[in-house]
């Protein structure tokens, strides 16, 4: 089987080549070498059978063991031949579905392109185009006369040809326009049935194609949720043998793991190991040297050396910590006393602002009074005449 143009093929089942192969075989049992061959295959094989039935070998082998082997292989085999039967035919099923929407997917492409080529064809023509009229090779043979009657809106008033008020085809020209108007209703109205019909068409097309879809989806997702199941069910078994195999194997561990801690425990009593004596960590060399495989503890002497050893650290912390606290004291009293001294230059510098501004600010009255005085005497005594409307009056009495 091919799946979507040829390039995946479906794996074929391990049994399928193993008859391939029986069936080859028989077909070249008529060549002398082969023929040989298989015959001393067979002797070998007779001899290895024999071997393995000698009775007096039989004693030597663990037939349950073999037996359980066998049985554990095949239900492996079984299981797997299983599984990979569930996972064929789910691939089948894919496969068939991919395919049967690739086709969807064609037909759906082909008939948009039939659309799109009907539409170019009909509605898109050389002859629709908006400057068709200018290059059109028969527009001498297809073009109007110069005079086509007395409607013709090309006639002009220095020709004579018509006159004002006549009217001779009124009647033919009312009908022709009821008549084409009656066309153009009768048109519009086919135009529409066939638009509806069509658009019903394909809906009702559109609708059947996704029921048999939705059909097809629904049986092949019933047919993989079985074979889920069952490859659930064989999973499930043999995920059920190997527990109890691994159940088995942890209890024979636990067996053996509790008699090599009881041993443990024994050999350990009777040892020296857990005993308390201090001595025994002391090296039979250099009895000045410890033992740290065997070391069980200090010594109270030496025990009694840290305790005095903690004691000196604790109260050197202490000493250092009431240094510490005396440092920082001092180090505070030295800042408030910045501190104090900076908020007392800064009273000194505000004081000294103000008085610099009241200052200033007499200055500036004292130079105020005197400017006032000035323009008083300017304008009292240095320029006392002012100007009046008998100034402005001796303008633009004359001509000149």
């Amino acid at each position: 089987l091919v799946a979507l143009g040829g390039d995946s093929q479906v794996q074929r089942h391990p049994s399928v080549s193993r008859r391939s192969t029986s069936a080859m075989s028989t077909a070249i049992l008529g060549d002398p070498r082969e023929e040989k061959a298989l015959s001393m295959r067979r002797e070998r094989e007779a001899e290895r059978l024999k071997r393995i039935k000698d009775p007096a070998t039989c004693g030597q082998t663990d037939f349950y063991a073999i037996e359980s082997q066998i049985a554990d292989k095949q239900a492996t085999k079984a299981a797997d031949a299983q599984r990979e039967n569930a996972y064929d035919q789910e691939r089948l099923m894919l496969d068939q579905q991919l395919m049967y929407l690739e086709q969807e997917r064609v037909r759906a492409e082909r008939q948009k392109l039939k659309e799109v080529n009907e539409f170019r064809a009909t509605q898109q023509g050389k002859e629709r185009s908006r400057d068709f009229d200018l290059n059109d090779p028969n527009f001498l043979l297809t073009s109007q006369p110069m005079r086509v009657g007395d409607d013709d809106p090309r006639l002009s008033v220095s020709g004579l040809q018509k006159f004002h008020g006549e009217d001779l085809s009124h009647a033919h020209r009312i009908k022709a326009q009821r008549d084409e108007i009656r066309q153009w209703s009768d048109e519009m109205a086919a135009e529409k049935a066939a638009a509806k019909a069509q658009e019903q068409a394909d809906e009702a097309a559109y609708a059947n194609s996704m029921m048999q879809i939705d059909a097809m989806k629904t049986q092949l997702e019933n047919a993989a949720q079985n074979a889920r199941k069952q490859s659930a069910m064989a999973q499930a078994e043999y995920h059920k043998a190997q527990a109890a195999a691994k159940k088995e194997r942890e209890r024979a561990q636990q067996i053996a793991e509790l008699q090599q801690n009881v041993e443990e425990i024994q050999a350990n009593l009777a040892g020296s190991t857990l005993t308390e004596d201090p001595s025994v960590g002391r090296s039979y060399i250099a009895p000045n040297r410890l033992r740290p495989d065997h070391y069980k503890g200090m010594s109270p002497e030496e025990q009694q050396a840290v305790l005095n050893e903690q004691a000196y650290q604790r109260n050197y912390n202490a000493a250092s910590r009431d240094l510490e606290k005396a440092e920082q004291a001092k180090t505070d009293a030295e800042m408030e006393a910045l501190r104090q001294t900076r908020c007392n230059t800064e009273a000194l510098v505000a004081q000294k602002r103000a008085e610099m501004r009241q200052s200033l600010l007499e200055q500036n009255r004292a130079l105020a009074k005197e400017q006032a005085s000035t323009q008083a005497f300017l304008d009292t005594k240095v320029y006392p005449n002012a100007i009046d409307e008998d100034f402005f009056s001796q303008f633009n009495t004359t001509s000149r």
